[in-house]
């Protein structure tokens, strides 16, 4: 691995996950405003604090739902068309946990903003850890990203590892007012605090029904080379921002997702001779199989 980064952006979410609603009140209000983070009622606007605002800029950015665009009379935010824009069509209130797992890929991919997130899921091994340990492990790693000279801050590396537990473990649904203020991802069940040691997680694959075989697909032909019309299911296994990494699949499951794909006529797949390999006749844009999944929800 070449040791080409100069710097890195760490805490860039102000140390405040996504709550429910920002991300919808975040699109709503750029929608009226494309000015929104230059205003001076921009606190007033989404109801929340100054360093919150920082934050839902931030996650509105490394969840792709907008891009920033410099133009004459000012920074502009805009819906992304082949990502925000389908999601405001289609599940306006972030209601389809689908839509959370269409996001959480967004974040996991995005290494300029989500540096942590992306070592965490895509290079980080542990399944059963501490929270030390994590630190420890994703320092390491960045360590091997970092050009020579190069430096960070460990505390806010250590800031950003404990925002990626906090955002993904579940809801422990008790009368704390602090549960309210919990991220949404922790529906997607990818972590949960270990049962059997104290102070420890375990990554977790999503329960059985809950990731849909389209959200799969979308991913894997996010990860397709130009050209390309074939991928083998180790890559699928452990290539970076592929779906075993990003979703905590294992070969068994992976197995289960693309003969469901198969079947719907999405997918080809050779495994005589030690091939394994994954065939498309027709790789779909990945906007397109979004589409595709939400017009299936609506036709339910």
């Amino acid at each position: 691995m070449t040791n080409n980064l100069s710097k890195v952006r760490l805490k860039g979410n102000e140390s405040f996950n996504f709550r429910e609603g920002w991300l919808r009140k975040g699109v709503r209000c750029i929608e009226e405003h494309p000015d929104l983070f230059s205003r001076d009622d921009v606190m007033e606007r989404l109801g929340v604090g100054s360093k919150m605002v920082k934050s839902i800029k931030y996650w509105l950015l490394a969840t792709n739902l907008c891009r920033e665009k410099i133009e004459k009379n000012g920074h502009k935010f805009y819906l992304t068309e082949d990502f925000g824009q389908i999601i405001d069509k289609h599940d306006k209130y972030f209601d389809d946990l689908s839509t959370l797992f269409f996001i959480h890929y967004q974040m996991i991919s995005n290494d300029n903003l989500c540096m942590i997130w992306n070592i965490f899921f895509n290079e980080y091994s542990g399944k059963d850890f501490t929270k030390e340990d994590m630190v420890s492990s994703c320092k390491e790693l960045l360590n091997r990203k970092m050009a020579e000279g190069a430096t960070y801050s460990e505390k806010l590396l250590e800031d950003d590892c404990s925002s990626v537990l906090k955002m993904y473990l579940p809801s422990t649904n008790t009368d704390d007012p602090e549960d309210s203020l919990s991220c949404p991802l922790g529906e997607l069940g990818l972590l949960q605090k270990s049962a059997e040691k104290k102070g420890s997680y375990v990554k977790m694959s999503p329960s059985k029904g809950t990731l849909d075989k389209l959200v799969v697909l979308y991913v894997m032909t996010k990860n397709m080379p130009e050209g390309k019309n074939s991928v083998s299911i180790d890559d699928l296994i452990s290539a970076p921002n592929n779906i075993g990494r990003v979703f905590n699949l294992d070969r068994a499951q992976i197995n289960e997702y693309l003969d469901e794909l198969r079947v719907t006529g999405h997918l080809t797949i050779n495994r005589t001779a030690g091939l394994d390999m994954v065939y498309f006749d027709n790789i779909l844009e990945p906007s397109k199989i979004m589409e595709q999944y939400y017009k299936t929800v609506q036709e339910m």
